[in-house]
């Protein structure tokens, strides 16, 4: 077995072996902008992550740090045009608590037999830059 299969299963298994540490939330793929300007999603798509959501307290106001939500498996292309696949910044991903913020990264080691990443680690900004 080459690396990339070497990598490819153990990826399988992280999934496999953090799949009660997951939680379910809900991906909207972005599918163009209305003549306002206004973004459209396509339907809302539960997937498992891990997230990773740090906060710390200002002035008796708690704040959000750092958001990351992983994806430990690839995701298929959704497929509308001038998308950046799969998983597009102007997407909107909402965590089981109703919280989201823009993604300000997505990042992924590439899998060079499919072309697509083997996980997805997106970064969550806070609403408004605070």
């Amino acid at each position: 077995m080459n690396l990339a299969g070497i990598v490819r299963n153990a990826v399988g298994i992280a999934n496999s072996v953090t799949g009660s540490l997951q939680a379910i939330v809900m991906h909207e793929p972005w599918i163009g902008s209305d003549k306002y300007g206004k973004p459209i999603y396509d339907n809302p798509v539960p997937r498992p992550a891990l997230v990773d959501r740090r906060t710390a307290s200002i002035g008796g106001q708690q704040i959000v740090q750092n958001t990351s939500v992983t994806f430990i498996y690839p995701i298929q292309p959704q497929g509308a045009a001038d998308r950046q696949e799969p998983v597009d910044p102007r997407d909107r991903i909402t965590l089981p608590d109703g919280w989201t913020g823009p993604i300000v990264n997505v990042n992924g080691l590439v899998d060079p037999l499919t072309g697509m990443p083997y996980l997805y680690e997106v970064s969550l900004g806070n609403p408004g830059g605070v």
